[in-house]
């Protein structure tokens, strides 16, 4: 991410990654553009049970997995949500016994998601014998 769009607002565990130009762990990946997953947003507001706000900074490529920083009181705060969104309208989550926690887990900050969830699936990856990560085109 181009460094003019860093948000001095974000927590420095975010900041720190983005400035390093850390962004691409496969299969996980971090925002280019701030605004990037707004929509995904919204969508984690109307499906979690506490119906909290979030600024969801990374998305798994395989997966509907992201992840966000928990906004509160209109300051985005350093600790992570990792959800998995069901995509349901909210139609359908009123009128069914909707019982799906889309939260998978929360972190302290953005550092210890990395250190729990990233490398762990960017391990995963690297020993998938299908994975042609290493053959030059």
């Amino acid at each position: 991410m181009d460094s003019s769009k860093i948000d001095p607002e974000w927590p420095n565990s975010l900041r720190w990654f983005l400035c390093q130009g850390l962004n691409k762990f496969t299969p996980w990946h971090f925002v280019d553009e701030p605004s990037e997953h707004e929509n995904i947003a919204r969508i984690f507001k109307g499906e979690d049970r506490q119906h909290r706000n979030i600024f969801v900074f990374a998305n798994r490529q395989d997966r509907d997995g992201f992840a966000g920083l928990l906004i509160v009181d209109g300051k985005i705060t350093s600790k992570v949500v990792c959800f998995h969104p069901t995509f349901a309208s909210a139609e359908s989550i009123l009128s069914s016994s909707y019982g799906w926690n889309i939260v998978i887990a929360e972190f302290e900050d953005v550092f210890d998601f990395v250190a729990k969830i990233v490398v762990p699936d960017m391990k995963d990856w690297a020993l998938m014998k299908t994975q042609n990560i290493y053959r030059s085109a």
